[in-house]
């Protein structure tokens, strides 16, 4: 069935969603080599043992509850319900068991976010039959199609799901064409919409199938150890990597997140979300949060890009989501928005009572902002929740307290261990170790083991530092990813993460994002993004990369932030404005908003060599932040 945007009213205000313990707690054993061990006395809440256990449960005691709703270009709502879901999905089940459907025989997903596209995922879990939801440039970007190849040459899925094929022609003869692949699509099934392509199977004809009792002893069948998805890695430091996600890492997941909080089962949670499901955010931890809080999950047309997030604003109007959680990149065009409209904030804040980030650290001054409008539309700050988790981890640092401290991303979950190696500068590198961390790799039992250490912690590649070290209770901040440190020519190391969200706050709101740049340099460097709403003013009818009046505000803000940073490895000796947004298909930025420092450079390579120029003083687009 289907509803105008605007045919429901929500409660202006309800009693809070969680009541979300104020204190941070961390048991801390610190061994004779300066290794620190830190675990979370909070236990994890009992949780289903599976999550398709968990849907049925939910869909049994409220089968009439809205699930997932699609808005097609017409701006209509397309629903589903939890009742309705389950039906679907065991429809899909039976036609998956009828066609030797199993664990060795996987699911792949080449569509986008959709209702089929859920049926079909849990419909596919139902039958034990690991999905893999492939990232849609993938399949539909040229510069991608390697990585395509990559992923379905280690799937070997059995199933393919393409709701127009026509979409994805490109990218499978790519794939066809690629010598060094072995699977073929003649030896899958692919399922689309219509059907009548090439044999291809109507997705109609899956939901026309009766179940039988073999669903149930299917689902009877599920251990903690069965394979729910294959969610592969970006790729940023390599070829994508398909990660093992199983029962046992989303019940681990579940129960921290519902250890600190009450549960509450009331209908009333709507999430607004545009993140894709080829990332684990999105298509796992968030479907599976909300399916046991028995909320409801909007998809949004808007992303957090320019000249996207227009749709994004109407559907936060329409919908007045009460649960608001993504990358700091997507907050800080939020905020944007929610500044320069009183109405929209008033509804934002009438209706949103969960707050949350992740993927990133995010800037103070984007923090400080947000938490002012709070203060102005509710009478007071709200509680920014955040995490450090990963595509392989689940379970790792959470913050839950409230805390003027920005930077911090929290303590170890409940259920959660993390082992702390002292890298000198007080910084750590941060191994995890849990029932929320994978068991591995797909077919590569090399990386696997490589992964985890010697005591089975999962090698992470973060770094972090106490925010207080005289008092860890205050939390563990991000110091950035061992991957993306550098060093000068003299040998001082950069912490590139940190480094590049300070420099953000530094600029703000004129920067969205940076680069931090300086690799065999004498010098730190940094490609910036202007951040055009916020240039507006300043700029003009000017492009804000090419405004005098933007430079030297941006010039000003990294000024002081070398005055209160003046050593080689933290202050920024010279900026360049880029006049183009980061290029996903270039994996310059992740469908999670995630900036790639090291892709960045590589395909902006001009404007890197630019910067360091012996002539760059004659460069009237290099400018030098003043001494």
């Amino acid at each position: 069935m289907s509803k105008s945007v605007g045919s429901s009213a929500h409660p202006t205000r309800r009693p809070p969603l969680r009541t979300i313990p104020r204190e941070p707690v961390v048991d801390v054993v610190e061994r004779d080599d300066g290794t620190l061990v830190l675990t979370c006395p909070i236990a994890p809440l009992d949780v289903p043992d599976d999550m398709v256990t968990m849907l049925v449960d939910r869909a049994a005691r409220h089968p009439d509850r809205l699930l997932l709703s699609e808005q097609d270009e017409a701006g209509v709502w397309h629903d589903l319900t939890y009742g309705d879901a389950v039906d679907r999905a065991r429809r899909v089940a039976q036609w998956l068991l009828d066609h030797d459907g199993g664990p060795d025989r996987t699911l792949a997903v080449l569509s986008a976010r959709s209702l089929d596209h859920f049926v079909l995922s849990w419909g596919a879990q139902m039958a034990r039959v690991p999905v893999c939801p492939v990232s849609v440039p993938y399949s539909t970007v040229p510069g991608a199609f390697g990585k395509l190849s990559t992923v379905l040459d280690l799937v070997a899925p059995a199933f393919v799901y393409a709701a127009d094929p026509a979409l994805h022609r490109a990218g499978l003869e790519a794939v066809a064409n690629d010598s060094a692949v072995s699977w073929r699509l003649d030896d899958a099934t692919l399922i689309t919409d219509a059907g009548g392509h090439d044999g291809a199977v109507a997705l109609h004809e899956l939901l026309t199938t009766e179940p039988t009792d073999d669903v149930d002893a299917s689902i009877g069948a599920i251990t903690p150890d069965t394979v729910t998805k294959y969610i592969f890695t970006s790729g940023s430091t390599g070829v994508p990597k398909g990660v093992i996600q199983t029962h046992r890492m989303h019940r681990g997941f579940l129960g921290a997140m519902c250890a600190l909080a009450d549960e509450r089962d009331d209908g009333d949670v709507r999430v607004l979300d545009w993140m894709p499901w080829s990332h684990v955010a999105a298509g796992v931890m968030r479907q599976n949060m909300l399916i046991h809080d028995g909320g409801t999950i909007h998809l949004d047309r808007g992303r957090p890009l320019p000249g996207q997030y227009d749709a994004t604003i109407e559907n936060l109007a329409a919908i007045r989501p009460t649960v608001a959680s993504g990358s700091p990149i997507g907050w800080g065009m939020l905020v944007d928005a929610l500044e320069a409209d009183d109405e929209l904030a008033a509804s934002f804040f009438g209706s949103c009572r969960s707050f949350g980030f992740g993927a990133a650290a995010m800037p103070t001054s984007v923090a400080d902002r947000l938490q002012a409008l709070a203060r102005a539309h509710t009478g007071g700050p709200i509680l920014l929740t955040t995490s450090l988790l990963s595509t392989e981890v689940s379970v790792g640092l959470n913050r839950w307290w409230p805390t003027e401290d920005h930077d911090v991303l929290g303590l170890p979950g409940p259920g959660s261990e993390v082992k702390l190696l002292p890298l000198g500068d007080g910084r750590y590198e941060l191994r995890p170790r849990g029932p929320g961390i994978t068991p591995g790799y797909l077919g590569d039992p090399a990386i696997t083991e490589a992964a985890f250490d010697e005591e089975g912690f999962f090698l992470m590649g973060d770094a972090v530092r106490f925010r207080d070290p005289d008092d860890r209770q205050r939390g563990l901040c991000f110091a950035g990813r061992v991957a993306e440190d550098f060093k000068l020519v003299s040998g001082t190391w950069v912490q590139s993460g940190a480094l590049r969200s300070r420099v953000v706050a530094a600029a703000s709101p004129l920067v969205r994002d940076a680069v931090i740049c300086g690799l065999n340099e004498a010098e730190v460097t940094a490609l910036l993004w202007p951040n055009p709403a916020a240039c507006a003013d300043l700029a003009g009818d000017a492009d804000p990369a090419r405004s005098p009046a933007v430079r030297a505000a941006i010039a000003e803000g990294l000024a002081a932030h070398n005055r209160a940073n003046p050593a080689s490895s933290t202050a920024i000796r010279r900026f360049l404005l880029l006049d183009s947004p980061p290029d996903p298909t270039r994996n310059e930025i992740t469908e999670k908003g995630y900036v790639n420092q090291r892709a960045a450079q590589l395909h902006r390579a001009d404007e890197l060599a630019r910067l360091y120029a012996p002539d760059r003083d004659a460069d009237d687009d290099v400018v030098t932040v003043p001494e």
